[in-house]
């Protein structure tokens, strides 16, 4: 399996049901997907658990897309991100676009953790 694996396909883009799940590339479902099943039969053992590695899960990864984005502002911004249909914009605003949405993220993720611990 591991032999079948290319750059190629790693780095291809997945789908809108994984990207809900916070899965961009194909790459990430190696360790992404199998994490994600387990948070999801979390909830089988409580709302609070469930919760709690959810927004855990959401924070995290969404920091990691921002230091991604912040590198991404500081290389030679050749790469083209999907502009959420901002054509009119470059390249630097797409990955500060990006970075603002993790933000967001960020913020859901710890309120889910917060409302978690809360309860």
């Amino acid at each position: 399996m591991k032999d079948r694996i290319t750059n190629q396909w790693f780095f291809s883009e997945t789908n809108h049901f994984f990207k809900l799940l916070l899965i961009f590339v194909k790459g990430d479902l190696i360790f992404l997907l199998p994490l994600v099943v387990l948070i999801g039969l979390s909830y089988l053992l409580s709302l609070k658990t469930g919760l709690f590695l959810t927004g855990a899960y959401i924070s995290v990864r969404f920091l990691g897309e921002i230091i991604y984005w912040i590198s991404q502002q500081f290389s030679d911004r050749k790469y083209r991100p999907n502009d959420f249909g901002f054509k009119n914009l470059d390249n630097h605003a797409a990955y500060i676009l990006y970075q603002t949405f993790a933000i967001c993220g960020v913020v859901v993720g710890l309120a889910l953790v917060y409302i978690s611990l809360a309860s």
